[in-house]
């Protein structure tokens, strides 16, 4: 099989694969960058119950 048969019979897979393969490494790489992420609002920390109630234990505890 020389090469002018193999890019005749399967030009199309020696195209398509690497383009196919570089757009979606493109696309991940894109959707990865921090530029255009979405920030989210749910990673704020709730305030620990524990630590609200220490102080007061104290204050308590004193009298």
């Amino acid at each position: 099989m020389s090469f002018q048969n193999f890019w005749r019979d399967y030009k199309v897979l020696v195209v398509m694969v690497p383009l196919i393969g570089l757009i979606h490494l493109g696309w991940y790489k894109i959707k990865s960058s921090p530029v255009f992420q979405i920030p989210n609002k749910d990673n704020i920390p709730e305030p620990d119950n524990l630590a609200l109630l220490s102080p007061l234990k104290s204050k308590t505890q004193g009298k």
